[in-house]
């Protein structure tokens, strides 16, 4: 009788410890690459909002922004006294996505025209990548802030910690 019981004991923890378990595996994202005129948003980071508004063809709002949408994105510019300080891309053919599913954050940087070579990830959960560009002294977070919106990339150089 103690034999059964410790084999139920054994089986039963094997199960519950199987339960906890995540087997979902980070998903190989393809997305569409970036046209042949896109200008990556974190290239913008300091450019005064004045140029930044002549090169996207798109002029500022009242709060010193610049919005701008295509079919594949949505991208904020902000500026602090006239100079962009933080940037930030919609990759609208990713939505939905979800918290709870890993996404693939070298295609989503390849997808915004940035180089994953040239950085050193700092932080990596189901929903969130960070990295740092020491070259240009920026951080790039990836994230799917919210289920059912689409992935979102953030450039600032305000917390980057080199």
């Amino acid at each position: 009788m103690i034999k059964h019981g410790l084999v139920f004991t054994f089986v039963m923890s094997g199960i519950l410890v199987g339960c906890g378990k995540n087997d979902s595996t980070e998903q190989t994202t393809q997305l569409t690459p970036p046209p042949a005129d896109f200008i990556s948003p974190y290239r913008f980071i300091k450019f005064r909002l004045e140029a930044a508004s002549d090169i996207l063809k798109t002029a500022a709002n009242a709060n010193g922004s610049i919005i701008t949408t295509t079919a594949q994105y949505k991208t904020r510019y902000d500026s602090t006294d006239g100079v962009i300080t933080y940037s930030e891309i919609y990759l609208l053919e990713t939505a939905p996505c979800s918290q709870t599913e890993p996404f693939d954050p070298i295609a989503v940087l390849n997808a915004v025209a940035v180089n994953p070579k040239n950085l050193e990830e700092r932080d990596r959960m189901t929903h969130l990548a960070t990295y740092y560009d020491h070259q240009e002294k920026l951080k790039v977070s990836i994230t799917c802030e919210q289920d059912g919106t689409p992935i979102v990339v953030r450039f600032s150089n305000k917390y980057y910690q080199g």
